[in-house]
């Protein structure tokens, strides 16, 4: 999970309740930084696809349900099944990889030749 949004996933992890509606600002203060203009901009980046900002709600067994960008809203929904919501201790500890070891470990994994495995880095 990205450093970044650590902070969303250790403040999740801590609420009692099942849903949190959370305003832009309220997820602003708590990461301590701004959000980037694409979350005003555009739903899919409130989406629960495994990138870095949906891993912070995912790491801590959350989802989001609604996305309001003209009230600046979104609606969080606790999915997980852990009674003291702790985030699990290996979260966040992986080894990091070398491109290498990714691609072996990719290709290991789908059962396809390591040249088969293309790795984009986007920054």
């Amino acid at each position: 999970m990205s450093l970044k949004y650590q902070t969303l996933t250790e403040h999740l992890a801590k609420l009692d309740e099942d849903v949190w509606e959370a305003s832009f600002d309220e997820i602003q203060n708590i990461l301590g930084t701004p959000l980037p203009q694409s979350a005003f901009e555009y739903p899919a980046w409130w989406a629960n696809q495994g990138r870095a900002q949906s891993r912070a709600w995912e790491g801590a067994a959350w989802k989001t349900k609604d996305v309001d960008l003209k009230n600046e809203k979104v609606t969080f929904v606790y999915v997980g099944d852990r009674p003291d919501r702790q985030i699990p201790p290996d979260r966040g500890t992986a080894k990091a990889l070398s491109i290498d070891e990714a691609k072996a470990g990719l290709a290991a994994r789908f059962g396809v030749p390591v040249d088969a495995i293309e790795i984009t880095i986007r920054v």
